[in-house]
């Protein structure tokens, strides 16, 4: 049976540091006594924590944290480590793949250095090394933190434990196949552009709108939706604010026709009146010729999945 945990603490790529200091930290390891953290073969589990919005595949490390692969809607696969309390000084942490106990023959190998920061999530794994990661966790084998204390001598060392690891995976699969295909941040302001004079919808538009669709449709924390048509200045000012109208029109019964309560949404046009760029230049014209669709989600609901969202530090 899948575990799952509902109430999971949940809450950027490191510039390679020079090779020496990776090595001599790592032969630190045999030099001074490593406080390590992991778990072993009769404490360790995986759980999944699957929504449409993100799926959060992690390990509870005993007396650390948690190893978390995160993959949220529009994104990538990540991976993070969230510290009860951290124990690694700032710098980076040398990222290697090792046997567990019970495959001592196999062999390390090394995937480079991870910044450390001094917070409830001391490092951050960018997509690649991340599902490096996870390759090696399906083969048997644990990827391994080591990293300098921010007290005493020694190093820390957090390894995550492939065992169990087969059993999740393909729910993990599951999951990140159901996502959506965008995230909320993605969508919540669509703007979609037109050529001079024009009001018909390209297919690069279509394609945002049906993303934002896709959306709406699947949140139903979603509360409104505003549209407003825009134009450059080129032209009457009358004749703007009516190729504005129609701009804002199309993109609300496009919304309307496919799917879209058309109580929550509110149509506005502005024609010239409130340029973003120099309308001096073409690419300012182009950024101005547009209609924005802002959405907005209820907020502060407790329930709420997208509270779980963890805050890394780098753009979303």
């Amino acid at each position: 049976m899948q575990k799952r945990q509902s109430s999971a603490h949940i809450s950027p790529t490191a510039a390679s540091p020079v090779r020496l200091c990776g090595l001599m930290l790592l032969a630190l390891v045999g030099l001074a006594r490593a406080d390590s953290f992991g778990s072993g073969l009769d404490n360790s589990e995986w759980l999944l924590e699957a929504n449409p919005y993100f799926c959060q595949f992690y390990q509870p490390i005993p007396q650390y944290g948690l190893g978390v692969f995160f993959h949220e809607a529009g994104r990538e696969l990540e991976f993070y480590l969230e510290a009860s309390q951290n124990l690694m000084a700032p710098g980076h942490a040398a990222l290697t793949v090792e046997a567990p106990p019970w495959r001592s023959s196999a062999l390390t190998s090394e995937l480079g250095y991870i910044p450390v920061v001094d917070s409830r999530f001391p490092l951050w794994v960018e997509p690649d090394r991340a599902r490096r990661m996870m390759a090696e966790l399906y083969r048997g084998m644990a990827p391994t933190f080591t990293r300098q204390a921010k007290s005493g001598s020694g190093p820390v060392r957090v390894r995550l434990s492939p065992v169990e690891f087969r059993d999740y995976y393909n729910d993990y699969l599951a999951c990140a196949t159901g996502l959506l295909p965008v995230n909320f941040s993605q969508i919540e302001r669509t703007v979609v552009n037109y050529p001079s004079g024009g009001d018909l919808l390209s297919d690069t538009a279509l394609r945002r709108l049906d993303n934002l669709i896709t959306y709406v449709l699947a949140d139903d924390r979603v509360l409104s939706l505003d549209v407003v048509g825009h134009s450059d200045n080129i032209g009457e000012r009358f004749d703007n604010r009516r190729l504005s109208e129609r701009r804002a029109y199309r993109v609300t019964d496009y919304l309307v026709n496919n799917g879209v309560d058309p109580t929550i949404i509110r149509t506005d046009y502005q024609g010239d009146r409130y340029p973003i760029a120099d309308n001096a230049t073409a690419e300012g014209r182009a950024a101005n010729r547009r209609t924005t669709v802002l959405v907005r989600r209820l907020q502060d609901d407790p329930d709420d999945p997208l509270r779980l969202l963890p805050d890394l530090g780098r753009p979303r």
